[in-house]
């Protein structure tokens, strides 16, 4: 997806430590601005949480998710934790909140897009990680198609790509969260993926030079030539 991108544009990140661990919106509003694309962020992010707790509106959260969407955003993003793969029941939970976080997003005049999380460098409910890339792209192309072709962020192909193709540890010391070489990789594939131009572009303040480019090149490859 290239969106019809303007200056001051807000965006709204709803999701939990796959997001927040090393400030996925603030890091990509950063580096963007250095390449002329300015936008506001937010995020409701708590650490664990899925998207069926965010779409519960008897709860504070969900109250306070429900009533950040109708604030007025202009693109809304949804990351799921990695237990919708778990179980059919925790799968369809996943599907449900997807609906009704995608009708309040779009009633809000928002643009709802997925965020399409990267896996863990270790098994997760019995998946390996290149699995676990292959599960996320299953049950969110399911969501995004049941849902009118919703837009999505495959960071997950990106993961599956560089695991595959680079000698890089993209992950942090629990295995599960990204490192800031991961983190570029996120941001890296965001940024190709809503604004259509090379990620090749941006200018890491926290990893080499070198390596900021070869993962960018891997986010280039799965946004513009269908990689993973």
């Amino acid at each position: 997806m290239k969106m019809e991108f303007k200056n001051g544009m807000k965006f709204l990140f709803i999701g939990n430590s796959a997001t927040h661990v090393n400030d996925i919106p603030q890091t990509l509003q950063r580096y963007a601005a250095k390449c002329g694309f300015e936008f506001e962020v937010a995020q409701i992010t708590p650490g664990g949480c899925e998207l069926a707790k965010h779409a519960d509106t008897s709860t504070e959260l969900g109250q306070r998710v429900l009533a950040e969407i109708a604030k007025g955003y202009d693109v809304v993003f949804l990351q799921e934790n990695g237990s919708c793969m778990s179980s059919d029941e925790k799968r369809e939970a996943c599907f449900d909140a997807s609906r009704r976080l995608i009708k309040a997003i779009r009633e809000s005049g928002a643009e709802p897009m997925i965020y399409v999380r990267p896996p863990c460098f270790r098994d997760y409910y019995g998946y390996p990680t290149l699995v676990q890339c292959e599960k996320f792209d299953e049950i969110f192309g399911a969501i995004a198609e049941e849902n009118g072709g919703v837009g999505c962020v495959y960071v997950n192909r990106a993961f599956s790509y560089a695991t595959k193709n680079l000698n890089y540890d993209l992950w942090g010391e629990d295995r599960a969260h990204t490192n800031l070489l991961g983190a570029h990789l996120i941001v890296s594939t965001f940024f190709a993926t809503l604004f259509g131009v090379s990620a090749t572009r941006l200018e890491s303040d926290t990893i080499d030079v070198a390596d900021a480019r070869a993962l960018a090149e891997v986010a280039d490859k799965v946004v513009f030539e269908g990689q993973r």
